[in-house]
């Protein structure tokens, strides 16, 4: 039963890439490869900056939130992966505090 699942899922995965691949629009103007801002036309040169401040807090937000997701599987086990579950969170939140 296995087998035939995961060849179905093959023939169908192929099917559908063959069928995107054949009615794709065709559109290979300058268009585009260019800059795409709240739907307007650029007018000018645009600067893409940002802080890296901003970019290193985004990136803790998603890994550490991550991370709580999976660890909060470990707190219906036992009394023992509680405890280790609390030493984690406890060291996400130092790291949290010296950032």
């Amino acid at each position: 039963v296995l087998i035939i699942v995961l060849l179905f899922t093959l023939v169908l995965l192929v099917a559908f890439y063959a069928i995107n691949f054949l009615l794709r629009i065709k559109d290979l103007g300058k268009n585009k490869i260019r800059a795409f801002e709240c739907g307007f036309v650029r007018v000018g040169k645009i600067q893409n900056s940002f802080s890296i401040h901003f970019f290193i807090i985004i990136l803790m937000f998603v890994i550490f939130d991550l991370e709580i997701v999976i660890f909060l599987g470990i707190l219906v086990s036992d009394l023992g992966s509680y405890v280790r579950f609390l030493m984690i969170f406890i060291f996400i939140l130092g790291g949290f505090y010296i950032e």
